[in-house]
């Protein structure tokens, strides 16, 4: 009984998980007061850190993010398409709700890194102005917006994924009680 037990032991995994990633979920806090988890939760946090395989929240998403309306404003920006492309050239739009969010779920989009991303928004205040900015750099492997983008621009980061580098002339609306990502 005694080897049996031992046997069995053995077979379970010596270390569970990974505490990179652990301590990475953990540092995200808990959830905002008043506003559920759903898609208007967590703003400009990594959304594929816990909505992808290793933590398993649902959905499982290939990409998440959130677009703000300038670098250094954390007015999160509605309505902006999102077009990533894969290696392949398989490509998907999707838009950004009221607090700015948007994702691609797994099970409908599994792409072949490394991505190019682009973003369009209509221009506030103009008669269907469009303005397109496209992302640099490739996504070379993280999902999550916030994986790299992760609040103003420092030597760690290039800032929040926005899109105008300043508000001179741009009139981004803030989101209001209407919007469930405003407690």
């Amino acid at each position: 009984m005694k080897r049996f037990l031992l046997g069995l032991l053995a077979l379970l995994p010596i270390g569970c998980g990974n505490p990179a990633l652990d301590v990475r979920i953990e540092a995200l806090g808990d959830e905002k007061p008043g506003v559920e988890p759903g898609e208007y939760h967590r703003p400009g946090q990594p959304c594929v850190l816990c909505h992808g395989a290793y933590y398993g929240a649902e959905p499982e998403m290939s990409v998440g993010g959130t677009i703000y309306a300038t670098p250094t404003q954390d007015t999160p920006v509605k309505g902006v398409r999102v077009t990533m492309i894969d290696a392949q050239g398989d490509a998907r739009t999707v838009t950004t709700n009221c607090i700015g969010n948007f994702y691609l779920e797994k099970e409908k989009w599994d792409p072949l890194f490394p991505l190019h991303a682009e973003i369009e928004f209509d221009v506030p205040g103009t008669d269907g102005l469009e303005k397109r900015a496209v992302m640099a750099t490739r996504v070379n492997r993280d999902g999550s917006c916030a994986g790299c983008h992760e609040g103003a621009q420092n030597q760690g980061s290039p800032g929040n994924v926005y899109c105008a580098l300043d508000s001179a002339g741009y009139d981004f609306p803030e989101p209001d009680s209407s919007c469930p990502g405003v407690p």
